[in-house]
């Protein structure tokens, strides 16, 4: 599933939001360097020589890495940019039973997006434990776990350079850092991590299988993979019969869809004003699920599923 499907189907359009997005940056305004790393208690989940730095890239990982500069970018020079942590659709409890062990305040800031990644957890344990979140993003799910949740050290991985330097800015803690890097080829030792965490961020993968492999080799045996996102359904399907044949021992399935829908009714909306008010209407409406996107249409017909995978790779 490509990334101009999950946003708007069309790739010209795509592109001219790409453009749209990329104008929104002063051009007096230099992309800023991700601040110098500084020794912690974390070391030891510091990124391995296996790949060099992901410097130069072509082809769909320059295209997806040159759109989420320009989201970071925008949102920073906007009052929201401060906090905004998130970019998942959210989720929305309903009447059906919920797997989150802790419980969101109702007006907690970016409440529906924090529910999601507690949906993600459940009683997954995380106390004493190394985590790695792949496709930190603005490090929304760095941010659940730092505060909710007394793991060992807490890393963010995310191909976005500009991702990187605002979460570097924005989340400093003695536990956590944050590093750019490629989904394909996770540049950490064999068994460095026990929670590995994906959020509504593989849809961009151009090689999904490389990606798994790479999160089974980095997990430490026992370890699990805490995984979601939004996909055509016989694409999701495919996609869990592939990391059943890696090894990986499926734990949960749930489809969380009609939750999402709902968390989209509430905030997609709002959502949008957030970024440049000369985007294109149709295709933030689609980024974002709004009500009148193809996107949360998508979701409403059951063509595409919003899944919760728990997966554990074994002990022996």
């Amino acid at each position: 599933m490509s990334l101009s499907e999950r946003i708007a189907g069309l790739p010209p359009e795509k592109r001219r939001l790409y453009t749209k997005l990329l104008q929104a940056r002063s051009p007096d305004r230099p992309a800023a360097a991700p601040p110098p790393l500084v020794a912690t208690a974390v070391d030891a989940c510091r990124p391995v020589s296996l790949t060099p730095p992901p410097a130069t890239l072509t082809g769909a990982k320059a295209e997806y890495r040159r759109f989420y500069d320009a989201v970071t970018n925008q949102l920073d020079t906007t009052i929201f940019g401060q906090f905004s942590f998130f970019l998942n659709y959210g989720y929305r409890p309903d009447h059906h039973p919920h797997h989150a062990v802790v419980e969101v305040p109702e007006h907690y800031i970016n409440k529906n997006s924090v529910r999601l990644v507690l949906e993600l957890i459940g009683d997954c344990p995380l106390d004493g434990r190394r985590v790695l979140d792949v496709g930190c993003g603005r490090g929304g799910t760095v941010h659940v776990v730092k505060t909710m949740f007394d793991a060992r050290s807490i890393t963010g991985l995310d191909l976005s350079p500009q991702a990187i330097a605002f979460c570097r800015r924005t989340h400093a803690d003695p536990k956590v850092s944050f590093f750019e890097g490629d989904a394909e080829q996770l540049p950490y030792q064999d068994a460095a991590f026990d929670i590995v965490t994906n959020v509504e961020s593989s849809h961009s993968y151009p090689d999904i299988g490389a990606f798994y492999s790479s999160v089974f080799r980095v997990l430490a045996p026992g370890g699990s993979f805490l995984y979601t996102d939004l996909q055509p359904v016989e694409q999701m399907d495919a996609n869990l019969r592939l990391l059943q044949r890696l090894g990986f021992i499926l734990e949960r399935d749930t489809d969380v869809t009609p939750n999402v829908l709902l968390s989209c009714d509430e905030i997609a909306r709002t959502r949008v004003q957030a970024f440049d008010a000369t985007n294109d209407s149709t295709l933030m409406q689609n980024f974002l699920a709004t009500p009148e996107s193809q996107v949360y249409a998508e979701m409403k017909s059951g063509r595409w599923q919003y899944r919760i995978l728990r997966l554990t790779k074994p002990t022996v």
